[in-house]
């Protein structure tokens, strides 16, 4: 048993989780994973199956006296969103994360922990390695991709499962049972720029220290996304000392809200445009909200660059930053304080002189869902970018007769009679369970999990208590 997690219970969970700590496992990489998962059914003599996108299935007959009950599919992802602290050394292709434990906490230093969806995996494989438990025949999904777009969930063969209830371990929030979520999709903006010869002195421009955060969990926070925080920095900059743009790139991941961002430029008043950049920034320090007060904006000459885009491209690139729908785009008229649509300027690449721009959309409504693109073609159209729209995935509207909730509910309040009042609750975020049902042709299904917090950031964080008390949570419900 690792030393970190020395009296937390059943020691095999979290033997698990460090285990799978050691595997690169970021969204397209889940090989090592699905090796692992492969050889721990093995060894408990259980019936797997796996696909060729390394989607992995495992099967536990019912206990004694359970063959009757209706079978139950758990499900959670493999993959894990990859960030890190800048500076920090880490390759997410090679390296497994060090962990640590603080106050019951626990994180990994300067990247991301993977406890979305580590923590919901681990608490499927102990359950399948408990041999006191009593349950229903067990049909186990581990999926892929789901970090980038739901792919390994669209892609699995369902005529490998026969379970129509679903409890889906993919939520961060202890005591709330998710029971509908949004679609989502992605989009992505193309330029190919003109290039032209450059005759002016060259700045640099980075954007640091912003909190970013999870684009459906966090995106009503009002936290700033360093790609439009440069973008308007770079705006109001041009119009008042115009420049060449030469480069412009930050953020990692489509459902990632941004930290950090960078950009080049050649302008003619090198000077006087990194003095205005400093007012600028004291101005946008403003209307910071608390968790983005770490904000740094560093201004600094550069190297002269041989070619620079042509005022006309600069402007484009600098219209299409400053008029993208990001954020929460409209609020739910039925459920007060929920979301309804949003979406997330993530990422920003020049790949051979090509920009791209990638979006990550979400809506619980599907005609808000196709108006959101309509806005999106529109403004393509006229900033002159290319257009790519793919990757749509239905939501997963809530249903009131729902057994699994009623399940859930009494089952909390059994284990925890002192505790908190169970809830059934409607989210922004984006889940497997909208492609489940749909691809199973309708069933039953709730998302639950233990307390996590600031995930897709390197500041995420699991407790490890309340991951023992979702485990006892989990036996008790299974047991209904």
């Amino acid at each position: 048993m690792n030393k970190l997690f020395c009296g937390y219970e059943p020691a095999r969970l979290f033997e698990y989780f460090y285990e799978i700590s050691q595997i690169p496992h970021g969204s397209g990489n889940e090989k090592g994973v699905a090796d692992y998962l492969v050889s721990f059914a093995e060894k408990q003599g259980l019936e797997w199956y796996r696909d060729e996108y390394h989607n992995v299935a495992i099967y536990r007959p019912a206990s004694a006296g359970m063959e009757d009950r209706e079978p139950v599919l758990l499900q959670a992802h493999t993959d894990m969103v990859c960030e890190k602290i800048a500076g920090v050394e880490h390759d997410f292709l090679k390296d497994g994360l060090k962990l640590n434990v603080r106050d019951g906490w626990l994180s990994a230093e300067g990247t991301t922990l993977g406890g979305d969806d580590g923590a919901g995996v681990c608490l499927i494989l102990a359950l399948l390695a408990d041999k006191d438990l009593r349950a229903p025949a067990l049909e186990c999904l581990f999926t892929v991709q789901e970090e980038t777009g739901l792919g390994g969930a669209s892609l699995f063969d369902y005529s490998r499962l026969t379970a129509r209830r679903v409890i889906n371990l993919d939520s961060e929030e202890e005591g709330v049972a998710t029971a509908s979520c949004a679609g989502s999709y992605n989009l992505s903006f193309t330029l190919d720029p003109e290039w032209i010869g450059n005759e002016n002195k060259c700045m640099k421009i980075s954007v640091s220290g912003l909190a970013g955060g999870h684009s459906g969990g966090d995106i009503h926070l009002g936290r700033m996304n360093a790609l439009l925080l440069l973008g308007r920095i770079l705006s109001e900059l041009y119009e008042k000392y115009p420049f060449n743009l030469v480069s412009f790139e930050g953020g990692s991941k489509r459902n990632a809200i941004p930290r950090e961002a960078e950009a080049v430029i050649s302008v003619f008043e090198r000077d006087a445009a990194l003095e205005e950049v400093k007012r600028i920034t004291a101005r946008v320090r403003q209307v910071l909200v608390k968790e983005d007060r770490k904000l740094k904006v560093r201004a600094s000459k550069a190297a002269r660059a041989d070619r620079v885009m042509t005022f006309k491209d600069t402007s484009k690139l600098l219209s299409l930053l400053s008029l993208v729908p990001n954020g929460v785009l409209s609020m739910s008229a039925s459920k007060p304080g929920l979301v309804e649509s949003s979406s997330n300027l993530g990422v920003a690449r020049m790949t051979d002189g090509r920009i791209d721009l990638s979006v990550y959309a979400r809506s619980s409504v599907e005609t808000e869902t196709d108006y959101i693109e309509v806005r999106m073609r529109r403004l393509a159209k006229v900033t002159g970018f290319g257009y790519v729209f793919c990757d749509r995935s239905p939501g997963w509207a809530f249903d009131p007769s729902s057994k699994l909730q009623k399940d859930y509910c009494a089952a909390f309040r059994a284990v925890f009679p002192d505790g908190p009042e169970p809830r059934v609750e409607a989210i922004h975020a984006g889940l497997e369970c909208g492609i489940i049902l749909e691809k199973m042709g309708g069933g039953d299904a709730i998302s639950i999990g233990p307390d996590m917090k600031d995930i897709h950031t390197p500041s995420e964080r699991l407790d490890l208590h309340s991951v023992e008390r979702t485990y006892v949570l989990l036996k008790a419900l299974l047991s209904v």
